[in-house]
């Protein structure tokens, strides 16, 4: 601040009965003093929260943890596990669906988690409808009372095409040739036992042949 003068009324002289106020100097202040400079790092563009990194964390839902707990089989690819599953299928005359999948938000540790039931269980939610009339049935209903234990879950990884995986094969109910009469049949492996039945193919042949189920 620059030296001033201000007249401020700060003392009052008395000179032949006569009152003068004489001014007052305000002192010259002085800038203060520049602090001292401090080094402060800069904050790289990056920083944020910790660092993950999906081939290397133990974190839960990474691959090593899933490894280490209960995730004990594994599949190079996605294309493996499903011609994993449709063997599966096949071998024990069973319809495994998919029921249920949950994306991870962020995608660091493992970007899916897919649940698969046995379709005799079902898959969805019980229904509410009412039916307005009763039919008889060809067929007994492919849900079962209760439900079925067999379950399938498996999880896929950012970093790699590695799928992990737990299965249950349990089931409550007869599997094998006793239960092909509940599994679905695709539109296309309809036509092709169609053309079987056509040329002569007996029915046991039809059943037992694994062309039918990766038709």
């Amino acid at each position: 601040m620059s030296s001033t003068v201000c007249r401020l009324w700060m003392s009052t002289v008395h000179a032949g009965g006569t009152r003068f106020y004489t001014p007052h100097t305000i002192p010259t202040m002085s800038s203060p003093l520049p602090s001292a400079v401090v080094n402060v790092p800069a904050v790289p563009d990056d920083a944020g929260p910790e660092r993950i990194d999906p081939a290397t964390s133990t974190r839960m839902g990474s691959i090593t943890y899933d490894w280490d707990n209960s995730y004990d089989i594994e599949w190079e690819s996605i294309s493996e596990f499903n011609t994993w599953l449709s063997c599966e299928q096949v071998a024990h005359g069973i319809e495994i669906r998919r029921q249920k999948i949950k994306r991870s938000k962020a995608g660091l540790l493992y970007l899916m988690c897919e649940t698969y039931r046995c379709a005799r269980n079902g898959t969805g939610g019980k229904s509410h409808y009412m039916k307005k009339m009763t039919r008889e049935r060809m067929i007994d209903t492919k849900r079962i009372d209760g439900s079925c234990p067999c379950i399938v879950r498996i999880k896929t990884y950012p970093h790699t095409s590695t799928v992990l995986g737990k299965y249950n094969h349990d089931h409550s109910h007869p599997t094998g040739k006793d239960n092909l009469k509940y599994n679905r049949i695709r539109v296309s492996t309809r036509d092709l036992i169609e053309s079987w039945v056509h040329f002569g193919v007996e029915d046991q042949e039809i059943v037992s042949d694994p062309l039918l189920y990766f038709h």
